[in-house]
């Protein structure tokens, strides 16, 4: 033909150094990092390139990965839009086949992703529910028979005895015994054990009813995304059990340190299965670990948008390759990564020559040593048994005490977990003498449990202070006396299905810094993690407390929720905490700030008795703190979003943490601008910090000492304690000043109000010390955990953290009587919807504390949506906006 076009070089150019980066990856492939999270890489050129060099070069690459040909070679496997046709599930298979056979030793087993395939082949039956599930059941253990020999062996018997030796009740019971009793162990674990992440990616109570969902006949489709994930994911839950670190009894404990790869040469067809797998991949790997898949796609056209730029340097000649080695060491955020070579062609070939000459991959095999080691470690540890045991026999009481979990950290303040009396996390002295008297409580609390079933729940809270820091005493230590009261409550009473509940202190240290992974060292503890490592053998069911909206807290709560244990937190607000992306077993009883910043700005635009203080249109004096951006930031932007249309705003920053911004350097600014507006002071940062604050204001003179008979009105997101149990002598302590302050609980003459048998419970336990709104809420979280634990009891007699976080999602709690008001839990409201807000005021001269504002659902279940006294009454805002309800 005249006019065609002059063939095509079959090898296309290679890029600039593109042998850096196979080198890169040969080594990630032969020796994988620690990460949790790898991300896929997506190989491209620069306009100007040849495109055709990413899926030619990852064609080359299965040749290099295959080199050890059985013996010594790297697993992986090749989706190749051109050689499939069955879409994302019959790449699936292909993949998991490929992987078997490309082993480079031993078998590779399969077994969440074969169970979860074969649901797909399997139809449901008719009738009842258990009905319905049963040809799922058999054919799932239809499946468990051709992977497990002892089990096939079994049957094979059976049958054998049945036909030739045994008659009657005797050939029944070697029936049963080999067929089915281990039929029925099998459902009872697929139904209350087994992948039970299935369930949670169906939103169902276990496997089998998931199975349901995506069986032959259920509906969901073969191809629905929620499939592809639940294939995926298994496939990722195998391969990490079959490369993870072995017991020191595993001959394998030293060969698999290999990734398993898989190529995908083309992703540009829109509707192949190269493009599907990798986007299954992209949406899973954002949330659950990837290791050790190593994903490697070559793309000619527009890359996938979720394919985040490497950002590497191609001008450099390790620009692209060292970038690539820092992403697959670390964590990566991002779970697609788009590589592209530079448009310069290697026009010498050394590139080529490198990556077509360079050996191929081989990882470390079988060695006799191997072998040896699982011999020679059990006999060693029973000879060292037995000459460590027998002293003890022989002299009672020598037994070391266990280790402690409290550390003593460079703040000086001690962290960790205790039961009170295992150690100590109160700092010696005064400053100590409040947390040290809460653990002798709780040490005495647990020890009066009986012998045999109980659950434990977790208080997680900052419950002390850096040295030399100013600020009131933790809210948590309160909230801790609250749930010690019903502690005492729950086990001193008698109930139908009583389960003793015992507690264990947290403390996370100020600005619950050592919580959870992040700290500022590597060495720092992780109290999450101590939970967690104490989670089976102190039975733990949840972890209550929280009480503070921090990056740290949340973080914290992330570590609890990947490893199953739910949270109930209480006087935490932020907006995240409870957000779209917030921990799936997060639940809080406390509101959040989109509920309380339309309150207060209704509360300041109408109020009485602000305005008797102020001009017609108060002046807000908003005071937070820019740096805390999970309370007091996101607490003034919801605000001024609800206040900005009805008056003037001015804004004054104030840091709780010391060395920022100090009170004596914003107190005259405050006053200044309050006396200038005849305004009123918005306190929307930490409560701990506030008194510093007043007193600073009444040592500045000027504007902040009002003329006689007038004060300075303020109004604060939460009081410190002292505030709420000494109303008068704040008052008498700050006679220039009106407070205004929410709260979760107000007293009332209701005799239906829970509050009055609170206040008798905490008396029981504390005596002299005063209840409020705090312990009330400490109170609460213990009662709604042990309340669904015993919902739980009747169906099961071991209830696991991930049982109570399936309640609370299906069932929840509804209308729960709390000390600190009417509550509601579910899955669809991780926080009370119509929790009940208060705003008090402490008056002058004499400190009388006086509730002006009362919005929710009240002790007497009225859901309360004016607020006031007539003929001054207003509508409550709804939450999120500053709108009225009517």
């Amino acid at each position: 033909m005249p006019n065609s076009p002059a063939p095509m070089d079959p090898t296309p150019a290679y890029p600039r150094w593109s042998d850096r980066l196979i080198r890169q990856i040969d080594t990630f492939a032969v020796r994988r990092s620690g990460s949790e999270r790898v991300p896929a890489l997506v190989l491209g050129r620069q306009d100007g390139g040849d495109p055709r060099w990413p899926a030619y070069v990852l064609r080359e690459y299965e040749h290099r990965l295959g080199r050890g040909h059985g013996r010594g070679q790297v697993p992986h496997a090749v989706v190749d839009d051109a050689e499939l046709t069955g879409g994302f599930l019959a790449a699936i298979d292909r993949v998991a086949l490929r992987f078997q056979l490309t082993m480079d030793s031993g078998h590779l087993r399969l077994r969440a992703f074969h169970t979860c395939r074969a649901v797909l082949e399997s139809e449901r039956g008719t009738g009842d529910l258990r009905s319905q599930q049963q040809p799922v059941v058999d054919a799932l253990y239809a499946e468990l028979l051709k992977r497990r020999r002892t089990l096939r062996a079994g049957a094979h018997l059976a049958d054998f005895l049945g036909q030739h030796v045994l008659t009657g009740w005797l050939q029944g019971l070697v029936a049963a015994a080999a067929v089915a009793v281990p039929k029925l162990c099998y459902r009872w674990f697929l139904r209350h054990r087994g992948l039970r992440w299935v369930a949670d990616e169906c939103r169902t109570a276990n496997f089998l009813d998931a199975a349901l969902s995506f069986c032959r006949d259920g509906e969901l489709d073969r191809e629905d995304p929620r499939v592809r994930r639940i294939l995926l994911r298994a496939l990722l839950r195998d391969l990490r059990t079959a490369t993870r670190r072995r017991s020191r009894l595993s001959h394998l404990r030293y060969r698999r340190q290999w990734s398993f790869v898989l190529l995908v040469p083309e992703i540009d067809a829109a509707d192949g299965p190269g493009r599907a797998l990798l986007g299954t991949f992209a949406e899973l790997a954002g949330d659950h670990p990837s290791r050790p898949l190593l994903v490697l796609a070559g793309c000619a056209g527009r890359p996938p948008d979720y394919a985040v730029p490497l950002g590497g340097d191609p001008v450099r000649p390790n620009g692209i390759a060292d970038k690539v080695f820092a992403v697959l060491s670390e964590d990566s955020a991002e779970p697609v990564r788009l590589v592209m070579l530079p448009a310069e062609d290697d026009s010498e070939g050394t590139a080529r020559n490198k990556i077509e000459q360079g050996a191929g991959l081989t990882v470390r095999g079988d060695r006799p040593l191997d072998w040896v080691r699982p011999s020679v470690l059990p006999v060693l540890a029973l000879a060292t048994a037995a000459f460590c045991l027998a002293p003890v026999s022989l002299w009672p009481g020598t037994a070391r005490p266990e280790p402690a979990s409290c550390v003593t950290v460079r703040t000086g303040e001690r962290v960790g977990v205790t039961d009170g009396a295992q150690c100590d996390l109160a700092v010696p002295g005064a400053p100590g003498r409040e947390l040290r008297d809460l653990e002798r409580q709780v040490a005495e609390e647990n020890a009066r449990i009986p012998d045999g079933r109980y659950r434990t729940l977790v208080f997680l809270a900052p419950l002390s202070l850096q040295k030399g820091v100013y600020d009131d005493p933790p809210t948590g230590l309160q909230i801790l006396r609250g749930a010690i009261a019903q502690q005492h409550r729950l086990n001193a009473g008698v109930r139908q299905n009583k389960m003793p509940v015992r507690l264990l202190i947290a403390n996370t240290g100020q600005y619950f810094r050592y919580g959870g992974r992040g700290s500022a060292a590597a060495k720092d503890p992780d109290v999450a993690r101590m939970i967690i490592d104490r989670q089976h053998a102190d039975h733990i069911a949840a972890v209550i407390g929280i009480t503070q909206s921090r990056r740290e807290s949340l973080r914290a709560v992330q570590e609890l929720d990947q490893a199953g244990i739910p949270v109930v937190a209480n006087g935490v607000s932020g907006s995240v905490m409870v957000g779209p992306d917030s921990p799936q077993r997060y639940f809080q009883i406390s509101a959040p700030n989109t509920r309380l910043g339309p309150v207060f700005a209704d509360f300041v635009r109408h109020s009485p008795d602000v305005h008797r203080l102020t001009s017609g249109r108060p002046h807000a004096v908003v005071v937070y703190d820019p740096t805390d951006a999970s309370f007091s930031r996101d607490l003034r932007n919801v605000f001024l979003r609800a206040y900005r249309p009805y008056g003037g705003i001015d804004e004054v920053t104030y840091s709780e943490k010391p060395g920022a911004t100090t009170p004596d350097s914003i107190a005259t600014d405050v006053c200044n601008k309050v006396s200038a507006g005849h305004g009123i002071v918005v306190y929307l940062a930490r409560s701990g910090v506030l008194p510093s604050l007043l007193n600073a204001m009444q040592g500045a003179g000027g504007q902040c000492q009002p003329p006689a008979g007038t004060t300075i009105p303020l109004i604060a997101e939460s009081a410190p304690i002292g505030f709420h149990l000494h109303p008068a002598r704040t008052a008498l302590a700050y006679p220039y000043m009106t407070l205004f302050y929410e709260t979760a609980n107000a007293p009332t003459s209701d005799p239906r109000d829970p509050y009055a048998q609170f206040t008798q419970d905490f008396s029981a336990v504390f005596g002299h010390l005063s209840a409020d709104a705090d312990a009330a809420g400490g109170f609460d979280t213990v009662g709604i955990v042990s309340k669904v634990i015993e919902n739980l009891l009747p169906a099961s007699r071991d209830v696991r953290p991930n049982d109570i976080y399936l309640w609370l999602t299906a069932h929840g709690v509804s209308q729960y009587p709390g000390a600190s008001g009417v509550l509601r839990l579910d899955g669809k409201n991780k926080y009370p919807p119509d929790k009940a807000v208060f705003i008090r005021e402490i008056t002058q001269p004499g400190g009388a504390a006086a509730t002006l504002l009362s919005c929710g659902i009240l002790p007497d279940r009225e859901n309360r949506v004016r607020w006031g006294t007539a003929p001054d009454t207003f509508p409550c805002p709804r939450e999120g906006t500053g709108t009225p309800t009517d």
